[in-house]
């Protein structure tokens, strides 16, 4: 059996339509799924040949879908067509998502153009998305584990008479390699999760020697320090006792909202104090230019 890609089209209601060959919002053509802006900034003096480079952006990415309802009854045609745009309201968010096979990728995207002209036959639609972040990710998020307990009970369950048993051990590490499969640098969120008392976390990159650093902050057991380094996203909160506030305040001023570089990216955790009892976690997502 033929492979075909689809499209899912999900607004933030969690309602979905599809746009594939087996659909009845039959896809005909897509256009922009793999296809990329670059802007090249650079400046050239008097006299210059040629121009100096100074930096680049990859614009937002604009994705076409065109094809036709297959369905023949005018009151059928007529369900379909409102049912599509309910679903393709531009008044909320979206995602799109490319499935071909086990193959899949999401991208987060706007409604640009719905239109759904007159036809004679099939009713045709033309759709236009505006992905202001150009970048396809993976559907679910990958994480790291930097500091951490790992668990060593199990069964069957045999406890020496003379030794006893461990039921878990510190991960020995202070460096972890997070890996970024991805095409781009992507942001990261990060969880510093105190079991105990703990003062003063920090993470820090060996290859780059940024860091991110927070003074005057003491963590108690159960506390979650998380920040969000993905543009648009910036963060610092701090969980307690089922409270969430802005932790903005603690982290030093010369840290950075770090991102993942594709490839290796060496972390090293610390504490000012009682390190044994601070876990920290990295998720983020591998993203892509195409699919």
């Amino acid at each position: 059996m033929r492979v075909r890609e689809r499209l899912v089209y999900t607004n933030e209601n969690g309602v979905s339509v599809e746009f594939s060959a087996n659909s009845v919002y039959h896809m005909e053509e897509n256009t922009g799924l793999n296809d990329i802006r670059n802007i090249i900034y650079s400046f050239h003096s008097m006299g210059q040949d040629g121009d100096t480079f100074l930096g680049n952006r990859i614009e937002s990415r604009d994705i076409t879908i065109s094809g036709k309802i297959n369905k023949r009854d005018k009151e059928e045609i007529a369900e379909c067509r409102r049912n599509l745009n309910k679903i393709l309201n531009p008044n909320l968010r979206a995602t799109l998502t490319y499935i071909l096979g086990d193959f899949v990728r999401v991208t987060d995207c706007e409604v640009e153009i719905p239109t759904m002209p007159p036809s004679v036959i099939l009713q045709e639609f033309f759709i236009q998305l505006n992905c202001l972040n150009p970048f396809w990710r993976e559907p679910n998020e990958s994480s790291a584990n930097i500091a951490y307990w790992v668990g060593d009970f199990h069964f069957p369950l045999v406890i020496p008479h003379d030794t006893g048993i461990m039921f878990g051990h510190r991960q020995p590490s202070l460096i972890v390699n997070v890996r970024n499969n991805g095409d781009v640098p992507t942001g990261m969120r990060i969880e510093f999760r105190a079991l105990g008392i703990v003062v003063n976390p920090s993470l820090f990159n060996i290859e780059t020697r940024r860091f991110i650093q927070f003074n005057n902050l003491t963590l108690n057991a159960g506390d979650i320090l998380t920040v969000n380094t993905n543009f648009g996203q910036k963060a610092v909160t701090l969980r307690r006792e089922q409270q969430t506030t802005n932790a903005f305040r603690y982290i030093d001023i010369d840290s950075t909202y770090m991102q993942l570089e594709p490839g290796d990216n060496h972390f090293r955790y610390n504490a000012e104090a009682n390190l044994d009892n601070l876990e920290v976690y990295i998720f983020y997502y591998n993203r892509y230019l195409g699919v």
